[in-house]
C-alpha cells in the first residue's frame, strides 16, 4: 500500500498529465506564435489573475534570462496590477503594448478577471495567448484564428495551478528548442 505522500504525488502527476495531454498541439502553436513575435522584433506582455501573477512573472523572467539552454534574452515584460485599478492590467497594456505584440494572460477559471486586459490588448492590435481552465467551447468564440487558447479542463485548484506551472515550463522549452534548433 502506498504511503500518503506517494498517493498524493501519484494523484498530482496523473492530474497534471490529464490536464496537459489534450492541449499538446495548442502548446506548440502558442510557442510558435510567441517565438515568431519576438524574432519579428515585438514583445510579449505577460499577466496573471491573482496568484497566477507569479506564474506570469516567472515566465517573463525565464524568457528574459534563460530556461535550460543558453540563449539571448527574449523581450518579455511581466505586467503589474495598479492598486485600486478598476481594469486590471489594462493601463499597462495601453501604455506598453503595440500592434504585433502578444499578450500572454494566465487565468484561473475561464476569462474571469482577464476581460479588461483582453479588451486593452484588442485595442492595441495585439494577439492573445491565454492559459486558463474551463470549457474551451464556451471560450473559443472570444478569440480570433491568430490567437492561442490553452484551456485546461476543470479540476482541482491545486492540480490546475501545478499544471499551469508545467505548461509555462513547456512553453519555455518549446520556444528554446525552436529558437536553437534542438530536437
Amino acid at each position: 500500500m502506498p504511503s500518503p505522500v506517494e498517493q498524493r504525488l501519484r494523484e498530482s502527476l496523473d492530474g497534471i498529465e490529464s490536464a496537459l495531454q489534450p492541449i499538446g498541439d495548442e502548446l506548440m502553436q502558442a510557442a510558435g506564435l510567441m517565438l515568431h513575435t519576438v524574432i519579428g522584433g515585438q514583445r510579449l506582455l505577460v499577466c496573471g489573475v491573482r496568484e497566477r501573477a507569479t506564474l506570469a512573472a516567472h515566465f517573463a523572467r525565464l524568457m528574459v534570462g534563460q530556461f535550460e539552454h543558453e540563449r539571448p534574452g527574449l523581450p518579455a515584460i511581466a505586467l503589474q496590477e495598479f492598486p485600486g485599478g478598476e481594469e486590471p492590467y489594462a493601463k499597462a497594456i495601453r501604455a506598453l503594448g503595440g500592434g504585433g505584440d502578444v499578450l500572454f494572460a494566465i487565468g484561473r477559471d475561464g476569462l474571469h478577471g482577464l476581460e479588461p486586459a483582453l479588451r486593452a490588448a484588442r485595442e492595441r492590435d495585439m494577439r492573445l495567448v491565454i492559459l486558463t481552465s474551463g470549457q474551451s467551447e464556451h471560450l473559443r468564440p472570444s478569440f480570433s484564428a491568430d490567437d492561442s487558447l490553452l484551456c485546461l479542463p476543470p479540476g482541482r485548484a491545486r492540480t490546475l495551478h501545478e499544471a499551469q506551472l508545467v505548461a509555462v515550463h513547456l512553453l519555455c522549452d518549446l520556444i528554446d528548442r525552436q529558437l536553437l534548433g534542438l530536437e
